[in-house]
């Protein structure tokens, strides 16, 4: 492990993070209510994205030296999506005693985010291939 690549990582992890905080944000003040639309809605765009640039990034390689891969998937995406903040909500939500959303929140997420990845790498796929 290069300290170039924890860097790579690392912006691309501030970058990430930084657009969540914005699309949260942006989300949140539009629907309102117990369920967490923002972090359902930003894991399926993140996993999208990974499946639809998955291609693009396999034509760099997953080289030591590749910046690319590094900086999007590992960064990016990484600090994009947060499975520790819907794992979180989801929990809160059980604790609470919004147990129907709770299921509802875990359903919809790994349901919505296996899809999301699918059909981004099917369209990456047939765009970059």
């Amino acid at each position: 492990m290069e300290f170039k690549s924890i860097l790579y990582v690392g912006l691309g992890s501030f970058l990430g993070g930084s657009l969540r905080y914005v699309s949260t944000y942006l989300i949140d003040r539009k629907l309102t209510g117990e369920f967490p639309w923002s972090i359902l809605f930003i894991n399926a765009l993140g996993s999208f994205l990974i499946g639809f640039t998955a291609p693009l990034l396999n034509q760099y390689g997953w080289t030591k030296d590749s910046a690319m891969p590094l900086f999007i998937s590992v960064g990016v995406f990484g600090g994009f999506t947060t499975f520790s903040t819907f794992s979180l909500q989801t929990l809160r939500l059980a604790q609470d005693g919004h147990w129907w959303l709770a299921f509802m929140n875990a359903l919809a997420s790994v349901v919505c985010c296996v899809v999301s990845v699918f059909l981004g790498l099917r369209l990456g796929d047939a765009v970059f291939n």
